[in-house]
């Protein structure tokens, strides 16, 4: 899991209507009827969650808590409609407060993973599977639709690799490139002719306008490699294109460092 910074998190609170406004441009959708995609759940969801309480616990393993983390998870909570607690310990105190007080879902991460639990389902997310089906619908939405089209899957990691079977579901047809050759042979092998793999990524971008950026890479994406008419919903930290073309295709671009898996955690928590 991408750690994410404090820079990247502060903000988040405060900009969310923003946030919001500019994601309707970009797909015609709220970020939470992108969540909602993403789980397949109906309208119903909007009063689920608004019955729905919930507690961020603060984690100190690994490399510690970080600074704005519960904050801004919370404030995505509050968005889409989440009633969230105001969890005063951390770790297992936390956890203990969350319990006792009767939170509905718990949100917890550490360095290697971060999920929502479901206290009286006992269903567990985990945001790398929910953030794949967020940006999947994002990318359908902007896209009008997936079904038949290819779409490029770069970097097959946990997101990644959520990301392709996301599409295959959605009738898509996932061109997948990554760097470790093992991950693309295991690809393959899990999806045989419902997936092609690449080893170049300058040939599989010139085969597709449809890109889900999912390597956590710096500037692999370049103004070359994409055109006015290139799509790119990209989950990855950095974001993977250079500065020129992130000018180039302008809107085309669905991004953010929390936003979209947090709310697609919350809603797929509550309805499965």
């Amino acid at each position: 899991m991408t750690r994410l910074k404090t820079t990247d998190l502060q903000p988040i609170p405060s900009t969310l209507e923003r946030y919001e406004k500019d994601l309707v441009k970009k797909t015609g959708c709220t970020l939470l009827e992108i969540a909602r995609d993403a789980a397949q759940a109906n309208l119903s969801v909007r009063n689920v969650l608004k019955k729905t309480k919930a507690a961020v616990i603060p984690m100190t393993s690994g490399e510690g808590a970080i600074q704005g983390f519960s904050q801004a998870v919370a404030a995505v909570l509050n968005r889409i409609g989440v009633m969230t607690m105001d969890i005063k310990g951390i770790d297992i105190v936390g956890m203990a407060e969350a319990y006792e007080r009767e939170a509905d879902l718990v949100f917890v991460a550490d360095d290697k993973k971060f999920v929502a639990i479901n206290t009286r389902t006992r269903h567990v997310v985990d945001n790398a599977t929910s953030t794949a089906k967020a940006y999947v619908a994002a990318l359908d939405k902007m896209a009008n639709g997936l079904k038949g089209r290819t779409v490029l899957v770069i970097g097959l990691g946990n997101v990644g690799s959520a990301a392709v079977s996301s599409l295959i579901l959605r009738k898509a047809k996932p061109l997948a490139v990554d760097v470790d050759r093992n991950k693309l042979r295991a690809i393959k092998d899990t999806f045989g002719r419902r997936i092609v793999v690449s080893h170049r990524l300058a040939e599989a971008v010139s085969r597709t306008s449809l890109i889900i950026n999912a390597a956590p890479a710096k500037n692999i994406l370049r103004a070359d490699m994409v055109n006015e008419n290139t799509l790119i919903s990209a989950p990855a930290i950095p974001i993977g294109l250079t500065p020129a073309a992130v000018r180039k295709i302008g809107n085309n671009l669905v991004h953010d460092p929390l936003q979209l898996g947090v709310a697609a955690m919350a809603v797929e928590a509550c309805v499965n």
